[in-house]
Formats: C-alpha cells, sequence, structure tokens
C-alpha cells in the first residue's frame, strides 16, 4: 500500500490521477474522511493476518499517492505499521511537483510501534516528512511514550476508549479536527477499515480492485462482527475509472 518509486511511471498516470482526484474529492466542510483501500476479485486484503500483500498497480498507486496530497493526514493502525512498515507519504507525483506530504497518524493503543519504523526514521532524513502522531490510550506504557516522543513522534492520549482499550473512534476524530485536520485519508488495516466503515464518520470510499484471486485464508475488508455488519453504511457509487490493470470505484457514503 506504500511501496515503489518514481522510476519509469508514466506521464499520463499521472495526469489520469491527478484528474480522477479533482473530479470525486468532495468540498471540504468540517472533518471529510476519505476510506480507501486495495482488493483481490475476491475480496481480500491481505493473504494472511499480518502478511502485506501488494494488489495495487503502479497506475492505481499514482492515484492513491495524489489522493494522499490532498489531504492533511493519513490514518493506519498499528497493525499495518507492523506488517508493512509504510511511509505514508506521497512520492508518486510529477518530478516538477514539490509533494506535500500529509500527517501520519497511528493508532496504537499500547504503543507497540517499533523504534526502527520508517515512519520514525524518514523524517529525520527527509524534512517534507512529518514525524507521526501516535493514538493512544490512557493506560499506554509511559516508558515507551518516552522513547517515541525522543525519536520525534507526538504521543496522543484519547481517554475514551472501548472495552479492548482501543480509542473510540468519534473521540479520535474530534482530536484530530482540533488539531487542524480538515480532510483525513483512512488506509486499514482490516480492523480499521471495518471500525470506520461501522462509524457515521466515512463520507468518500475509494476501493482499488485487482484482476487476481487471493483463496482461503486471505483477509477480508468486510470480514466483521455481526454488531459491525448491521452498522455498515449504504454507498451510491459515483465512478468506476480503469488505472493499469486495476478498476477504482469511488462512492459516497450514506449514513
Amino acid at each position: 500500500m506504500d511501496h515503489g518509486t518514481t522510476g519509469g511511471l508514466e506521464e499520463p498516470y499521472y495526469a489520469q490521477a491527478r484528474d480522477f482526484v479533482q473530479r470525486h474529492l468532495p468540498p471540504c466542510s468540517g472533518l471529510q474522511v476519505t476510506l480507501t483501500y486495495a482488493q483481490s476479485l475476491d475480496g481480500m486484503i491481505a493473504a494472511r493476518p499480518g502478511q502485506q500483500l501488494l494488489l495495487s498497480s503502479r497506475a492505481a498507486m499514482a492515484m492513491t499517492h495524489r489522493m494522499r496530497a490532498h489531504h492533511d493526514a493519513i490514518l493506519v493502525g498499528i497493525g499495518t505499521v507492523l506488517a508493512d512498515d509504510p511511509q505514508l507519504s506521497a512520492r508518486l507525483l510529477p518530478s516538477s511537483e514539490m509533494p506535500c506530504h500529509p500527517q501520519p497518524v497511528v493508532l496504537d493503543p499500547h504503543l507497540r510501534m517499533p523504534a526502527t519504523a520508517r515512519l520514525l526514521s524518514g523524517p529525520r532524513a527527509d524534512p517534507r516528512l512529518h514525524s507521526p502522531w501516535i493514538i493512544a490510550g490512557p493506560h499506554a506504557d509511559p516508558a515507551k511514550r518516552q522513547e517515541l516522543q525522543r525519536l520525534g513522534a507526538t504521543v496522543i492520549s484519547v481517554d475514551q476508549v472501548d472495552q479492548q482499550g482501543r480509542p473510540l473512534l468519534d473521540a479520535v476524530a474530534a482530536e484530530l479536527s482540533r488539531r487542524g485536520v480538515r480532510r483525513l485519508m483512512v488506509e486499514g488495516g482490516a480492523h480499521i477499515i471495518q471500525a470506520f466503515l461501522a462509524s457515521v464518520l466515512v463520507n468518500t470510499l475509494v476501493v482499488t480492485i485487482a484482476p487476481v484471486f487471493v483463496g482461503v485464508g486471505g483477509v477480508t475488508a468486510a470480514c466483521a462482527s455481526a454488531a459491525h455488519a448491521q452498522t455498515f453504511p449504504n454507498i451510491r457509487p459515483l465512478a468506476y475509472e480503469q488505472f493499469g490493470t486495476d478498476v477504482v470505484m469511488v462512492a459516497s457514503v450514506q449514513q
């Protein structure tokens, strides 16, 4: 979900990505949340829990990075950090453009972020990148909090949590809005996708569908608990567009 370089990327991908995002990103009114992920034809986002699976074509990745550049912040769960070690940057843009990188946000209730994560080391090597905001629960280890802050992260405690100690999304959204985030892009992993789908926070859904099958044992974005499934929203598809070998659907979410 966060790999590849600009080398060899064809210019038409850039133009298509720019036009697509400009056409379909809604006007900003309050906090606007875009939920985006890539899946296989059989609806899988990973081959196994905790394992990385690269699905998007280079053209679709150009669209994703253009989308990132139009958001203030990009949010993932700690599982994605542990599995993928992403940078959450907007690198796949024309060389003539200075990338506007989003603020990385990681939901990490128990502060499992490794000190070696690229989200921590990247901003030290490239000052255009932002050090991550890490959303923790109220009982996170104070020593780990100090370590992450020493490495440049901002650790934000959210007191409102669920029974598993995970910060409630409404409280997270309110805190991000208070810190100036107006456009938030959410990328995963599976639990984060399910939780946001079951919330009333998502405005726009962008799903990249890759022409592959994963099969038995794969992880699906919509394999939620019965409670989550009952609260999944209706969507109104706005467009389908081919990017390389993939098809991208963008839809408005109707809560």
